[in-house]
């Protein structure tokens, strides 16, 4: 198999937005978690106050990320051709800048995003991106060889 058959925009979109979903719903059931994992390694025991406020922004960042997960889906889904290879293209560059957005931010204000959670979800976002790439000529492609 080559790359531009392993690097199809539907499935890649599909994968990534049911992955995306299932992230944001861990997120926002276990944002206490996360929020206590995330700022005791820097600032030692949270108050009762502090833990509440971090847990809001977990669950709020889980609750904005579920309808990315559903666009990119119903793009996997309702777009074809060239138009999903776009979308894929262009929802995997939105979703890379805002995981190195989230990132370079939550790290520099001491609140930890290990790297061991960050690479492996972006180099899926690489693999959607690549799919859209791939894939964004495949209309004129045909076409050409239609009329050949």
């Amino acid at each position: 198999m080559d790359a531009k058959t392993i690097l199809n925009p539907k499935g890649w979109l599909i994968g990534v937005g049911i992955v995306n979903i299932l992230f944001s719903v861990m997120t926002y059931m276990t944002g206490g978690d996360i929020a206590t994992t995330a700022l005791e390694a820097e600032y030692g025991a949270l108050s009762e106050r502090e833990l509440s406020m971090a847990t809001g922004y977990e669950e709020g960042w889980g609750l904005f990320g579920i309808p990315y997960g559903i666009l990119a889906i119903a793009s996997g889904l309702l777009l074809s051709g060239s138009d999903r290879a776009k979308m894929a293209l262009t929802a995997g560059l939105a979703f890379m800048a805002t995981f190195l957005a989230l990132f370079t931010v939550s790290n520099g204000n001491g609140y930890e995003v290990p790297i061991e959670q960050f690479v492996p979800l972006f180099a899926v976002l690489l693999a959607l991106t690549a799919s859209g790439y791939l894939h964004m000529n495949d209309d004129e492609a045909a076409q050409e060889s239609t009329e050949a």
